[in-house]
């Protein structure tokens, strides 16, 4: 690829599409996520996506990182990869799904930052995919301006976020009296069936232990409602953590907190936290435990648990679930953007984005769990012919 120059500056633009290429960028990957990440960008770590590419990369599944150096420097991440689906259709999309929550460009922010993102941007209409489906993009993040003018969005949400700098445990959540007599009883309920423990930052052999049974306790949940969630029914998934939990730490950790009943876990957190601030990744709960409330109680310890250990900020990551609403106090937007590049990719990403593909989605959601239960193994059957 020519290498885009501006007045005064030298870029040059390049395209990763190899492991072996990957790994050689970690040390300036590493330096650029220090210089310019924030804590929204722990998607983006390399060590993160190095343990995603152990386990989700594959033939199926090709790299197209695409790089910009500015005088010399490396200044800017689009890590994306290439799928063949939809019969001979090419997709690309972010670097790092289904794991991933947000995606985004690590971009060093300067005079012609702006100008740098227009050129990787030309770089990735030029890979020669069909369309893009970048999912789960901040309405604040480094591309978000970008693909707001140049792409269409498919799917709209809502991420709240907990403020925790200066506040205490008691101040976490707005409860009325009613609220907090609820919560108190919730609790006298849940000692009543044994012996009741809360856990926060567990470790080693415990905390893979945890991790494994709250992706059980996950796959029970949805079970029970007639849901699917197929990176959650895939053994990709807990594998990844139990991988990236062994591995050396890095700018992204993983904080791994439980509701114990008489030592067997009956409600697990699986939280990030990166440069300050929390991420609730996973917080999931026996479902035979609902009625004492043990989801919400999980939630709570787990917020108190990210206010000990100093984090300024609790995302809890889209959709805005009404659980969250009591200890929020904000949220950012998070959209899904589609966009064609071929004929075929344009025509596409319009079905994409269309309304009917929205509510057939929310048509599968509100199905009577006995239908669920007998839909989503005749569809993984389907999809698997």
């Amino acid at each position: 690829m020519p290498t885009p120059r501006a007045p005064g500056t030298s870029w040059d633009i390049a395209v990763v599409r190899d492991r072996d290429g990957f790994e050689a960028l970690g040390q300036e990957w590493n330096d650029l996520f220090a210089r310019a990440g924030h804590p929204e960008h722990l998607f983006q770590d390399h060590r993160w996506l190095s343990c995603w590419a152990d386990h989700y990369l594959g033939d199926a599944v090709g790299l197209r990182i695409v790089t910009g150096r500015c005088d010399g420097r490396l200044a800017m991440i689009w890590p994306l990869v290439e799928t063949f689906r939809f019969g001979r259709l090419t997709r690309l999309g972010w670097m790092g799904e289904p794991v991933s929550q947000y995606g985004d460009v690590l971009l060093e922010q300067g005079p012609r930052s702006q100008e740098l993102l227009a050129l990787g941007w030309q770089a990735v209409r030029a890979l020669g995919a069909d369309l893009a489906i970048l999912r789960k993009t901040r309405g604040d993040s480094n591309v978000g301006g970008l693909l707001a003018r140049v792409a269409t969005s498919c799917e709209n949400a809502q991420a709240p976020f907990a403020d925790l700098a200066g506040k205490s445990a008691d101040a976490l959540a707005r409860r009325s009296p009613k609220a907090q007599s609820s919560r108190r009883r919730l609790l006298r309920r849940l000692h009543e069936t044994g012996e009741i423990a809360f856990c926060a930052g567990v470790e080693g052999a415990e905390a893979e232990r945890l991790i494994g049974a709250a992706f059980a306790m996950k796959r029970e949940w949805l079970l029970r409602r007639g849901l699917y969630s197929e990176p959650i029914e895939s053994g990709a998934m807990p594998d990844f953590f139990l991988d990236l939990l062994r591995r050396k730490p890095g700018p992204v950790e993983t904080l791994v907190d439980a509701v114990l009943r008489d030592g067997e876990p009956v409600a697990v957190g699986v939280t990030l936290s990166c440069k300050g601030a929390c991420f609730g990744h996973l917080l999931t709960h026996d479902p035979a435990c609902e009625k004492q409330g043990v989801g919400i109680l999980l939630a709570d310890h787990v917020m108190k648990s990210c206010l000990a250990r100093g984090m300024t900020r609790y995302d809890m990551l889209a959709p805005f679930d009404p659980y969250k609403a009591e200890w929020a106090d904000g949220a950012a937007p998070v959209a899904d953007w589609v966009v064609g590049f071929s004929p075929p990719g344009r025509l596409l990403a319009r079905v994409w984005s269309g309304g009917p593909r929205q509510r057939i989605k929310t048509a599968l959601k509100k199905m009577p769990p006995p239908i669920g239960r007998a839909f989503w193994p005749l569809l993984r059957r389907i999809r698997g012919r």
